[in-house]
């Protein structure tokens, strides 16, 4: 794992070497001459996928096809928890927390998850870690867990607006880039990490979630609880192909509203056929 400032060129040299195409930029918070049409070849969606049990989440995912990447443009949502849902063995913090992330799988056995989850933070007058969770900062996680310094550069609030993007730069590799899209352009942050399985001869597919996340209680019925996390919009999505990007209407994704869609409340916008939407995540009560 590496993290470093963006190189453009080098980029691009490793697709045209590696995957037999070049990169494309993720720098503009408009869909970037993402197209709609269909591609040759192209694999359409699962009509339905299963949910995996253990948390509240609204899902979109790709086929599995040569994708190389996604990228997307979202205002981060504002979280509150249940405060009769606490966990004793880790200071009485809740027992539910938030994330809004991509990521992506690869010949259906190896899993990465990549974005923002809600954690603690730094003040950077005084120095001192939060003592609750209370702000979005990335993360990414292939076998281990992985975060990047606890400092202002790399963290955001509810309502901050980002781009995030998950692409492959080489066999078995990925770069995930966080880039402020609004009121601060000069944060970002960007990783490159290991991610086993995606080679270009690996069927992939990419993903972009939004949850409501459970502790210790992943493949368990979700546990009934008054958490909520509110006013996250997707302003655009977009899958790579190499050079292409493409955007992500409902006829390119799958829906996943888990573990039942009366929990996760999509709103249609006017971007739908750029992969927008707004979405609000309300627990069992």
């Amino acid at each position: 794992m590496r993290i470093q400032p963006l190189k453009k060129v080098a980029l691009g040299l490793l697709f045209v070497s590696v995957l037999g195409c070049k990169s494309t930029s993720s720098s503009s918070t408009s869909n970037g001459g993402a197209q709609d049409q269909k591609i040759a070849g192209e694999i359409p969606p699962e009509a339905s996928i299963p949910c995996f049990p253990g948390a509240y989440y609204r899902k979109v995912v790709s086929s599995y096809d040569t994708w190389t990447g996604i990228t997307g443009v979202v205002v981060l949502g504002h979280p509150s928890t249940d405060p009769n849902r606490l966990d004793s063995q880790r200071n009485n913090l809740p027992l539910d927390n938030f994330s809004i992330y991509m990521g992506g799988n690869a010949g259906g056995h190896y899993e990465v998850d990549a974005g923002m989850t809600w954690t603690f933070s730094v003040d950077k007058a005084t120095g001192k870690t939060s003592a609750q969770r209370i702000a979005w900062r990335p993360f990414w996680r292939t076998k281990v867990w992985n975060n990047p310094p606890n400092v202002e550069q790399y963290t955001w609030h509810p309502g901050d607006t980002i781009q995030m993007s998950v692409v492959m730069v080489a066999p078995q590799k990925l770069r995930m880039v966080i880039a402020d899209a609004g009121k601060h352009p000069k944060k970002r942050f960007e990783v490159d990490f290991d991610a086993e399985g995606f080679t270009p001869d690996v069927k992939r597919q990419f993903k972009r979630v939004n949850a409501i996340d459970q502790v210790r209680n992943e493949g368990k019925p979700a546990q009934a609880t008054t958490a909520k996390v509110i006013g996250s919009e997707w302003l655009y999505t977009t899958l790579h192909r190499g050079d292409l990007q493409v955007s992500m209407p409902p006829a390119r994704l799958t829906d996943m509203r888990c573990p039942d869609a009366q929990y996760i409340v999509v709103t249609k916008t006017a971007n739908i056929q750029k992969g927008g939407e707004r979405i609000d995540i309300v627990g069992k009560q």
